[in-house]
């Protein structure tokens, strides 16, 4: 829109003899020079002095209070705020009459509406009023200030919203492609470019049907005659890729996936989560606390580490976060990567060209991350990772794109990653055996499973709830449990945590003689001196070296060595102990 500058011509050039005038179009063609809101602002009273001199001039607003709120001045106003405020209530309320002749006032709206800016202008000297004609060529250069306002702000409106779309592709996973109606390319991410195979600063402005190579693409994208509900096969120089295009007036916009051929193999060979939160049982704050921090991982769909030792149930969480992630419709893939020879991870994880190297197969192979597709990829052990292959994964991770071995093509990455480990990554990092860089990219979002030993009341209630489940899988009774065997696994330090618990559970259920419901004998791997279990065990509880030992843990260590010296046998138990056998099953029960 070119209204000040229209506007200034016909000022310039119809009534040239008149300073007035000539003032009023070079203060016209100073607005349209200038583009930017705020600078707008600090002109518009500096400029509106010169279409009418020997004046004051501000730029205000009303606030919803009836306030005056000043913008921007030029020279000191003789009003008070609430005359000044009066009249700019009077001008918003189209009375008839926005000028004070008797103190030389005028207000001037530059746009309709109450929040708009509006314009002052009081004439210096007291008793002096703003004549008929001032008053016309200041109402014309508020017309031409107020398009200035309007055309800035569009401008200002209309970068912010290509810097977002311009943000939002960025962000995008997908690969994504915007055409006009005439088929140029307009918007392009970088997932699409490197699924076409070619730049984003070429291709950008560009008649997609005249870039080699993509006229089946620029054909596939031509305005169909109704939605597509499947993405459409398409062949570009890099392969095959699926496209689903969605018109709307202005042209289409569509998705780009590389992956074309290989969603079922995908879904194939990655396997489906099984657990979920609900498997966790337990009632100890740590553990909640890091299911209720899961859940909210689950929902965030970053990056999580999840630590902890052994059998503490790592990959069990993975899976529940899959499962209650958006991702819970696509594979979960998982790979242990110290069971994985160092020169083969590579190709495992990102798989590998036909030929690539000796002994790889002629049609080549997919990796891990291609498996996953747009589901989660678990990398379990990941503290055991070889250091040249961690600068590799944390490119990965990064770019978000993988190369097969033997190959230069960019694949784009969609999976989620989360990481597993039972070792300590911080000491792994400054003992050198870990990059930093790639332990803070993993752990966006950290979570530790406390052991068992840490939550040793929790035991019961997963001993209770496994042999419920036990029941349900034989279609029997349910099996009870002795109190001084319970007392004998609560004692228990469970290096291997709850699969150790679990696995040893299974074990003496299978030993369990026909017609018996009742584990009744301690299993013989609890069954070794107190002192041994003490000293042997990795996560032994026993105090350091001037460590104050309490009462009740000198209590529970005495019950539990003399169960375990006499096989569970509680009235022995009580005897060697020098108590009541009922007061040894109620030490027990606590």
């Amino acid at each position: 829109m070119r209204m000040e500058r229209q506007l200034a011509a016909v000022l310039d050039g119809s009534v040239p003899g008149r300073a007035p005038i000539g003032w009023l179009a070079a203060a016209a063609h100073e607005l349209c020079s200038i583009h930017e809101s705020d600078q707008l602002t600090a002109a518009i009273p500096e400029l509106a002095r010169t279409v009418c001199p020997d004046t004051a001039a501000a730029l205000l607003r009303l606030d919803a209070s009836g306030t005056i709120e000043f913008l921007s001045s030029a020279g000191p106003f003789q009003t008070q705020s609430d005359g000044l405020a009066a009249l700019a209530r009077a001008v918003l309320d189209s009375q008839p009459n926005g000028t004070n002749g008797a103190r030389g006032l005028a207000v001037f709206p530059l746009a309709h509406g109450a929040r708009e800016p509006l314009l002052a202008v009081e004439r210096k000297l007291a008793g002096e009023c703003l004549n008929e004609s001032e008053v016309e060529h200041l109402a014309v250069y508020a017309s031409v200030a107020g398009a200035a306002f309007a055309r800035a702000g569009a401008a200002a409106a209309l970068r912010e919203t290509v810097a977002r779309e311009a943000a939002t592709l960025r962000s995008v996973r997908d690969g994504v492609i915007a055409l006009d109606r005439s088929g140029t390319v307009r918007a392009l991410n970088q997932c699409a470019a490197a699924a076409l195979g070619v730049r984003r600063d070429e291709i950008i402005g560009r008649v997609l049907r005249e870039v080699p190579g993509l006229a089946p693409l620029a054909f596939a994208l031509a305005r169909p005659p109704e939605p597509v509900a499947h993405p459409v096969s398409v062949s570009v120089p890099r392969g095959r890729i699926a496209v689903r295009p969605q018109v709307h007036p202005a042209g289409v916009v569509a998705t780009i996936d590389d992956h074309a051929p290989e969603p079922a193999s995908a879904h194939r060979a990655g396997r489906a989560a099984r657990y979920t939160f609900e498997h966790f049982v337990g009632r100890h704050p740590a553990l909640l606390q890091v299911l209720h921090d899961a859940r909210r991982a689950a929902e965030l769909d970053l990056p999580v580490l999840i630590s902890g030792e052994s059998g503490t149930g790592k990959e069990v969480l993975a899976q529940a976060i899959h499962r209650a992630s958006s991702r819970a419709p696509e594979p979960f893939v998982a790979i242990n990567v110290i069971a994985i020879p160092r020169d083969l991870l590579e190709s495992e994880l990102f798989g590998y060209e036909g030929g690539a190297f000796t002994g790889a197969r002629h049609s080549g192979r997919a990796g891990k991350f291609d498996e996953a597709g747009r589901g989660t990829l678990l990398l379990d052990e990941i503290g055991d990772m070889p250091l040249e292959m961690q600068g590799k994964l944390l490119r990965v991770l990064e770019e978000r794109v993988i190369h097969r071995l033997g190959s230069a093509r960019d694949l784009p990455v969609r999976a989620r990653v989360i990481a597993s480990t039972n070792c300590d990554l911080e000491q792994a990092v400054k003992a050198g055996r870990f990059r930093l860089d790639l332990f803070h990219r993993l752990r966006v979002m950290s979570l530790r499973l406390p052991p068992l030993r840490e939550r040793r009341g929790d035991l019961p209630l997963l001993v209770a709830h496994h042999l419920r489940l036990h029941a349900e899988r034989v279609h029997g009774s349910a099996v009870a449990i002795e109190p001084a065997v319970l007392a004998a696994l609560e004692a228990h330090d469970w290096p291997g945590n709850v699969r150790e618990l679990l696995n040893l559970l299974d074990g003496e259920l299978a030993l369990l003689p026909a017609g018996k419901n009742s584990l009744s004998v301690i299993p013989s791997a609890l069954r070794q001196p107190a002192e041994a279990s003490c000293s042997d065990s990795p996560g032994s509880d026993r105090p350091t070296e001037g460590e104050a030992v309490p009462l009740s843990e000198i209590v529970r260590r005495a019950c539990r060595d003399a169960l375990i010296r006499h096989g569970g046998n509680v009235a022995c138990a009580a005897r060697a102990l020098g108590i009541a056998k009922g007061t040894l099953y109620r030490k027990l029960r606590r």
